[in-house]
């Protein structure tokens, strides 16, 4: 009687993740995901269909865990190591991306070159650009016309200090996958750093009208008219990502960016705090803080973000030269002194210079 049971609830899952394929291949994804999610519970593929479905628009903390869940082989562990890249999730990334190489065929070429990507961004984050260039120069032997494959080298040569061979990578990756947002977004954010918001616009623009939905390609294109000065625009993109994703981060750092600008500090410290409150690891939005009551005059406020934001991140030079000016105007030589060495230590100029100047030794 109980397996009788068992295999019903098989055949029945089977047959709502059968819906859920046609609905998907029909491009009705909110259908589609419907269908997984009632499946998921007795279905693997129904797992990994919906994490695969979630990643695909940039919904990334809910796709990691939906494929954590699905069945342990290659195809589950490349699009769960690509998705903890898109977090930051550097050391997680690594062993689902070697997982997925150790799992996968060698016929798996778009497996492969998807988790070799994936090693080369994290070679890439941690400025080892030697094999981070090694790993995406195999991710394109792998499967060369892959466009993950040519966005992670263009974000290598990009890191790298070469923007010209960056934009040819994103170029190729843009004819490689006309409708994925990854390469509009890459070369979005080149044209962003370059200054030339114009010019990021209409390639972003150009990427919604193939995803309307992106977060990534909204957020960018909220950043391009910060650099225009057109904060109207920059407030009505960064809120509409923030309406498809309201945990996306650096969307609140953003909006506080722009109200900092106005002056309006109580707002900008509003959206700062909102960014800790989903990621209080996250050490730009203390340093945002602490820049901002710094402008206020709260001295005292702001050299504890600060020191929030140096604690995260212990190599941020910049951070203690900020304490140790915050320190001078109280007085508080002893902190003054040591944050300058701090800072000195990490080979910031400024610092070592007022350390030589002041006979303090680092």
């Amino acid at each position: 009687m109980l397996m009788t049971l068992m295999l019903g609830i098989g055949a029945m899952a089977q047959g709502v993740l059968a819906k859920g394929i046609g609905a998907e291949g029909k491009g009705l994804d909110d259908l589609a995901e419907g269908y997984y999610r009632e499946a998921a519970d007795s279905s693997a593929e129904a797992r990994l269909r919906l994490g695969m479905l979630l990643e695909r628009h940039e919904r990334y903390r809910e796709a990691i865990q939906w494929l954590a869940q699905a069945d342990s082989g290659a195809t589950a562990m490349a699009h769960l190591a690509a998705c903890q890249a898109e977090m930051r999730e550097w050391t997680a990334a690594k062993q689902s991306a070697e997982k997925t190489i150790e799992l996968a065929s060698e016929d798996d070429n778009e497996l492969l070159a998807s988790a070799q990507g994936t090693l080369a961004l994290v070679y890439c984050e941690q400025e080892n650009y030697n094999n981070a260039l090694a790993w995406a120069n195999k991710a394109k032997k792998s499967a060369p016309q892959s466009a993950r494959a040519m966005n992670v080298t263009g974000i290598v040569y990009f890191r790298r200090g070469d923007d010209n061979e960056a934009l040819r990578y994103f170029r190729e990756a843009m004819k490689a996958d006309p409708q994925g947002t990854d390469a509009y977004f890459n070369l979005g954010s080149v044209y962003c750093y370059r200054n030339n918001p114009d010019l990021a616009i209409n390639t972003l623009r150009k990427g919604l009208k193939e995803n309307r939905q992106s977060v990534k390609l909204l957020y960018c294109l909220g950043w391009a008219f910060m650099l225009k000065d057109d904060s109207g625009k920059a407030i009505e993109c960064l809120e509409g990502v923030l309406k498809l994703d309201s945990g996306y981060v650096n969307a609140y750092n953003r909006l506080g960016d722009i109200y900092f600008g106005r002056g309006e500090y109580n707002s900008a410290i509003e959206q700062y705090r909102k960014a800790i409150g989903i990621a209080p690891k996250l050490s730009e939005a203390y340093r945002l803080l602490g820049r901002t009551y710094a402008e206020k005059g709260d001295y005292g406020k702001a050299i504890f973000n600060y020191q929030k934001a140096a604690d995260i991140n212990k190599n941020d030079a910049e951070t203690y030269c900020r304490i140790a000016e915050l320190a001078a105007k109280q007085k508080q030589t002893a902190k003054e002194k040591s944050n300058y060495r701090r800072a000195a230590k990490l080979g910031h100029k400024g610092a070592q210079q007022w350390c030589t100047k002041h006979g303090v030794t680092y």
